[in-house]
């Protein structure tokens, strides 16, 4: 009886690590979408990992310094389309949905929809973006 107890709390135990991880890893999710937008150079550094690969939906791959100088002149708006997923193994995350990316490119206003993933690491207190990769998504 004890030992079924005892496991059933640490069943609930994980459970609830695994929703509070999840929660953190969604508002760091929000919180690189609103530094990306404001061109937030020292939020975006905060956020990305040193070894980030940051994949374009036109192949173009950046490190964390191409990345964070791309956002910080560009300052894109990403219109985060809802019900993205998040799936939790143990200290990374894998979010994955759709959005649409509001820019600029040689002057002109651009939009493009984009199916994402991005990978995330916990690291000390907080989460950090090691990977995103787009592809456009066909238009309707």
């Amino acid at each position: 009886m004890k030992t079924a107890f005892l496991l059933l709390m640490i069943s609930a135990f994980a459970f609830a690590a695994k929703g509070t991880d999840e929660k953190a890893v969604r508002a760091a999710v929000t919180k690189f979408v609103d530094a990306a937008h404001a061109g937030d150079e020292a939020t975006l550094n905060s956020l990305l990992g040193d070894g980030l690969i940051y994949a374009h939906s036109n192949a173009k791959i950046e490190t964390k310094a191409q990345c964070v100088a791309a956002l910080v002149k560009s300052k894109p708006h990403f219109e985060m389309k809802p019900h993205s997923t998040v799936q939790m193994y143990g200290t990374s995350a894998v979010v994955h949905g759709e959005l649409v990316a509001h820019g600029m490119t040689d002057g002109k206003a651009t939009t493009t929809a984009l199916d994402y993933v991005m990978v995330w690491v916990k690291a000390g207190n907080g989460w950090k973006m090691v990977a995103r990769h787009t592809a456009k998504l066909p238009v309707t």
